[in-house]
């Protein structure tokens, strides 16, 4: 069974609808779901959504591609994709999301995922899609963009000056200074440009980043 769901939906998440399709041959597909579940073969991810685990119960699936799915639309962003980038040095395990609906918190068998809501003409600016290992493709933010995300969402945040905003990137952060100042300022002037909140912040960020290339 974990050899025909893979080769059906591969680590692509899928809901009820389409699992119950998958398994029409039995009386009761919604039996056979739990059932899949209590042997590893499937995991549920929330409220009429499951991820069909490879055959071996070993093989890789993309948080990433995950979240895009969990949460619709959604893009990955925030300290997932700047300490991914090499921006920062920490590892995160949370995985950060930006979207247009409330925010919200997912916890499941894979990890736990936040989602922070966005404006919505501010939502599409400075995304790319990334390939997983599996092939697939998910949406995420630039590291412009997340970095625009993460001082967009720092509630207690105020920063009235380049210097300060060095600093916080410096020292706060312990951002690679080299990969902040090579940043599209672009996608930055953009997002000042769709938010209301942070404005100042990530103009004095613009402002930091074309001192240093002087």
């Amino acid at each position: 069974m974990a050899s025909f769901l893979s080769k059906q939906f591969g680590t692509v998440p899928v809901n009820t609808r389409t699992l119950k399709s998958a398994l029409k041959e039995y009386k009761a597909p919604m039996a056979k779901i739990s059932l899949l579940q209590r042997e590893g073969v499937i995991l549920n991810l929330r409220r009429d959504l499951y991820l069909c685990l490879p055959e071996d119960g070993e093989g890789t699936y993309s948080r990433e591609l995950v979240a895009n799915h969990l949460l619709h639309p959604s893009y990955v962003s925030y300290e997932t994709v700047l300490s991914r980038a090499g921006v920062i040095p920490e590892r995160v395990t949370l995985l950060k999301s930006s979207c247009m609906k409330r925010s919200k918190v997912f916890d499941n068998a894979t990890g736990r995922y936040e989602y922070i809501q966005v404006p919505e003409a501010y939502f599409p600016i400075g995304l790319t899609r990334q390939k997983t290992e599996e092939g697939y493709f998910y949406l995420t933010a630039t590291p412009e963009k997340a970095l625009c995300d993460l001082i967009v969402s720092s509630s207690n945040l105020r920063i009235q000056s380049m210097k300060t905003m060095r600093s916080y990137l410096e020292e706060y952060l312990r951002a690679d200074w080299d990969m902040i100042s090579e940043m599209d300022i672009s996608i930055i002037r953009a997002c000042a440009e769709k938010t209301n909140k942070k404005k100042n912040e990530l103009n004095f960020l613009e402002r930091t980043i074309c001192r240093e290339r002087v």
